[in-house]
């Protein structure tokens, strides 16, 4: 099951299908607070998962390690991010099944023998005083070798060939990422996901995006068709509570995803979008 942006909305996870994963893109909360967090690990643990995988998203301030609240000193904030790190990594989070993520690569192994290889990461280009913000023009997603000519790399973690999964809170360049016919997506997060190529990219933030496509991957990288954010012979229809069950040729194609289940409203977001229930064809042990 894949979620995003569910931005403090409370559902009961005994309504939802059972699922070997359940996948959280970020914005968990609206602001980060620390009760709003706790409700969130309360939520998800109602999700009848086995393995729960959340990363955070710009508006989850408080898991960002970098002061991002003005009222605060340095040593306040340096707590405050402590407690909320805690919150999701602590024994409730831990008795609700969650894993919090990172940035970075991490392997999971399943009950029926899958194994599979994610990588993740919170960070959006964007400021504002937003969590895990960089500079359009910085990459993290790509090493100095890789990143394209007119690009700084700022990689930590670069995305490493091999990985199953790719987690981000953002989108990639021209995928499900439209907002009044703008692309707001990352031309370097694009750059790096078309290198590795996994079974599926998940990701949010851009709630007008949501939607899933299957994108079919040039020789060299670069998309098929990357003018258009949901080019229609790849559109894929949602067909929760059920599985969607969408053939993807490994290395050929990746199944991307924007699970932002907020809709942008007059009267501010709405939780009107569902999850997506996806079948993946794992590697086995």
């Amino acid at each position: 099951m894949v979620i995003s942006d569910t931005h403090e909305h409370s559902f009961d996870g005994n309504n939802l299908p059972d699922v070997d994963v359940l996948l959280h893109t970020g914005d968990l909360t609206n602001f980060g607070e620390l009760d709003s967090l706790r409700e969130c690990v309360r939520m998800m643990g109602t999700v009848n998962a086995k393995v729960k995988l959340v990363i955070a998203g710009n508006h989850d301030i408080s898991l960002d390690k970098t002061r991002r609240v003005e009222n605060m000193t340095d040593d306040e904030y340096s707590k405050y991010h402590e407690a909320a790190v805690e919150i999701m990594t602590g024994s409730a989070a831990k008795e609700a099944g969650i894993v919090y993520l990172e940035e970075g690569t991490y392997t999971f192994n399943l009950d029926n023998g899958a194994k599979f290889k994610v990588y993740a990461s919170p960070y959006t280009p964007g400021s504002g005083g937003w969590a895990f913000p960089y500079q359009p023009l910085e990459d993290r997603f790509n090493d100095a070798k890789q990143a394209a000519q007119n690009r700084t790399s700022i990689a930590e973690n670069s995305i490493p060939a091999g990985v199953d999964i790719v987690m981000t809170h953002g989108p990639p360049h021209s995928i499900l990422n439209q907002v009044d016919g703008q692309n707001l997506g990352c031309p370097n997060l694009l750059r790096a996901v078309g290198r590795v190529r996994p079974l599926m990219h998940c990701f949010g933030h851009i709630h007008e995006g949501h939607g899933a496509n299957i994108v079919t991957w040039k020789p060299d990288g670069t998309v098929k068709d990357p003018s258009s954010a949901t080019p229609l012979e790849t559109e894929q229809i949602n067909e929760f509570p059920y599985t969607n069950e969408w053939a993807i040729k490994p290395g050929q194609q990746t199944l991307m995803v924007n699970a932002a289940i907020m809709m942008n409203t007059a009267k501010g977001m709405r939780p009107n979008y569902k999850p997506f229930i996806v079948a993946l064809s794992l590697p086995r042990q």
